[in-house]
């Protein structure tokens, strides 16, 4: 008998065994397939063998490390920007790397508009000897497992600091609340996982949701009293010591902040009830208190029914914001505060980190003696006394863009702690937001974005009246636009495809609204830079200068010049083509009156048959000029007579030669 069971367990352990080697060979045999395990942080895009320079970036697919995929799509939409940078870097570089989730990311609003952008700028004005770099490596839904890890990696970028922003997902973000989160990381840098999620992910599998509401509400409640709000703290507690530890080792300063919710504002996700009576007594005050206007007597009144209600039972998240928004309007603000923190602790479906993140994270950087950044008491100073509502937020959780300047603002505080900086140079707030290009369209489509999500299950259960809120702010930002940018929206808004600034930027140049497109055309150039994008932003920006007769600055053609190092660099990406880098750079050329390589590269462009036709108009307008200024006027009437009759509009192109030449 002993011998058999002997027999079975040695089966059981070889048949182990050689199902290990199987996998260990097979994924030593997959790591020999180039392309087919995790991207790393930092790719290379281009050398410039002339300068010795190479143009790099941060990967786009570095966050695909995390995320597991669903019928060929990323679960919860992982993403992280590019950032783009030229090394080597200059002698006077101060590199920031600023890392966390979607709030550091930016979302809803585009990059350029995170804090990461706002504390750029800042430390650029306060120290102006420095060649100042902030990296955003904000990526959607991860918790403080996956932020640790991005930190680790970030180090190959020898940072001079590292900001970190991260609590709020440790319950519904990628890697929160749970065990064994460096095992499953293991498993997903796997070359096997790789392989067996793409094919996957290819033939499309199961009904799992993609969706992060969906995969949030999927994994349901965490009631008050679940062990999971423990481990939630612990798992917090564990990764920023983890980082802690990295930025030690690597002696790179580190700063914490605490983070910030919308306690004023947003409703609670999930919330108990308790019989009857109860849910009778909150019903009835809901339906006053959730109205656009509420007077006085009718808030006293919808209290009293609440206070009736907590005789029965208290300990709920929506009784709790009720009484938040009766003592409100009631101007019992500090009460109102009290009301509106518990409401966000006793929420059963913690989107919102429950206030004993901060505790943590003040804790650990105690500990470490780490630089902390109040965050949470700076919003708390901004803010009414009833606490950070939708004046900060524009969700649960997410900044509006003056909540994204604030939050940089902080930082900056924090790092004068360790550096010598004076902060009398910083410039206003709204200077700020205008430098970066904070333009109503953007804020219309975020509003109804947000307005849609607070009308999804799970949150529009208690949170209608908010999706109702942020869809008239919609509107009255709507109203403030022009109607070219309300056109451009609109075709945006039917294709939701690029970049929505560059969409309405076009239009307005199609309306000929060049002072409107500008401004539109600078913020596209900001976001996207080194893409094909971003040089038709800047060559386009350039010419709405033009059209609007103005010369350019000295700093708008040290801009046009920076531009012109772009397309230097886009030339060695394929993908782009030799035709339309020749455009960018004799468009540029051109508007810096450079008339030798101007002409050069627009006539190379222009030779380039399928290219002429597709950018007949930009294009022969510059060559036309260039062509008469060196006194070619057969060879651009001939050429307006070949592209005119390619596209069906001779008479056109031959007026714009002789329009030239009047001039």
């Amino acid at each position: 008998m002993v011998n058999a069971t002997n027999r079975v367990w040695f089966l059981r352990l070889a048949t182990l065994a050689v199902g290990v080697v199987l996998v260990v060979v097979a994924e030593g045999l997959l790591r020999l397939v180039p392309g087919l395990g995790s991207s790393p942080l930092v790719v290379t895009l281009a050398e410039d063998e002339a300068t010795g320079e190479s143009l790099h970036a941060t990967s786009r697919f570095y966050a695909q490390r995390f995320f597991a995929q669903y019928k060929g799509r990323l679960a919860a939409a992982g993403q992280m920007g590019e950032h783009f940078f030229v090394e080597p870097a200059p002698a006077n570089r101060y590199r920031v790397v600023f890392v966390g989730a979607s709030t550091v990311q930016g979302f809803p609003h585009p990059r350029r508009l995170a804090a990461a952008s706002f504390l750029q700028e800042m430390l650029a004005d306060v120290w102006p000897e420095r060649e100042v770099e902030v990296v955003n490596l904000g990526i959607t839904s991860i918790a403080s497992f996956a932020v640790a890890q991005v930190v680790e990696d970030a180090l190959v970028l020898s940072p001079d600091l590292v900001v970190v922003y991260t609590g709020h997902n440790e319950f519904y973000g990628l890697y929160g609340a749970g065990r064994y989160q460096r095992l499953k990381y293991f498993l997903r840098q796997l070359h096997l996982t790789h392989l067996v999620d793409g094919l996957l992910g290819g033939i499309g599998t199961g009904d799992e949701p993609t969706e992060l509401i969906k995969m949030a509400a999927a994994r349901g409640e965490v009631p008050l009293h679940d062990p999971g709000r423990a481990t939630a703290e612990q798992n917090l507690r564990d990764n920023l010591r983890r980082v802690s530890r990295l930025c030690e080792r690597a002696q790179v300063p580190l700063v914490l902040c605490t983070i910030v919710a919308n306690d004023a504002g947003f409703a609670p996700v999930g919330s108990t009830e308790s019989g009857e009576v109860w849910k009778a007594q909150v019903e009835q005050a809901a339906q006053v208190l959730t109205r656009g206007y509420v007077a006085p007597e009718d808030a006293e009144g919808a209290l009293q029914q609440l206070e009736q209600a907590a005789v029965l039972s208290s300990e709920h998240a929506w009784l709790w914001y009720l009484q938040g928004r009766a003592l409100e309007r009631l101007g019992r603000d500090a009460q109102a505060q009290r009301a509106f923190r518990k409401a966000r602790d006793l929420d059963t479906m913690p989107w919102r980190a429950p206030t004993a993140h901060n505790a943590v994270i003040r804790a650990v950087a105690k500990e470490h003696g780490t630089v902390l950044a109040d965050v949470e008491a700076a919003f708390a100073d901004a803010a009414p006394v009833q606490g950070v509502g939708w004046e900060w937020m524009v969700d649960h959780v997410h900044f509006s863009v003056a909540g994204q300047a604030l939050l940089a603002r902080t930082v900056l505080h924090s790092v004068a702690e360790l550096q010598n900086i004076d902060l009398g140079l910083l410039r206003s707030a709204e200077a700020y937001r205008r430098a970066l290009g904070d333009l109503p369209v953007e804020r219309v489509v975020a509003y109804n974005k947000m307005g849609a999500m607070l009308a999804q299950a799970p949150l529009h259960q208690y949170n209608g009246h908010n999706a109702r809120y942020l869809k008239q702010l919609a509107a009255m930002e709507g109203q403030r636009l022009s109607p070219g940018e309300r056109r451009g929206v609109e075709q945006w808004t039917q294709k939701q495809q690029g970049l929505l600034v560059l969409a309405v930027a076009d239009q307005l140049f199609t309306e000929r609204d060049f002072a409107r497109a500008q401004v539109h055309y600078a913020a596209a150039r900001r976001e996207v830079p080194f893409t094909r994008r971003g040089l038709w932003a800047a060559v386009q920006w350039g010419w709405c200068i033009k059209m609007q007769g103005i010369a350019l600055t000295d700093e708008q053609r040290d801009e046009v010049r920076a531009a012109l190092k772009q397309a230097g660099f886009l030339a060695h990406d394929p993908a782009v083509g030799a035709s339309f880098v020749d455009f960018v750079k004799g468009q540029l050329y051109h508007l810096l009156e450079e008339r030798d390589p101007a002409l050069l590269h627009l006539e190379r462009a222009f030779l380039a048959e399928d290219f002429r036709r597709r950018y007949a108009l930009s294009l022969f307008q510059a060559l036309a000029a260039e062509l008469v200024w060196a006194g070619r006027v057969e060879d651009a009437r001939e050429y307006a007579r070949l592209v005119g009759g390619e596209v069906g509009q001779e008479a056109h192109f031959l007026r714009i030669v002789e329009e030239q030449l009047d001039d």
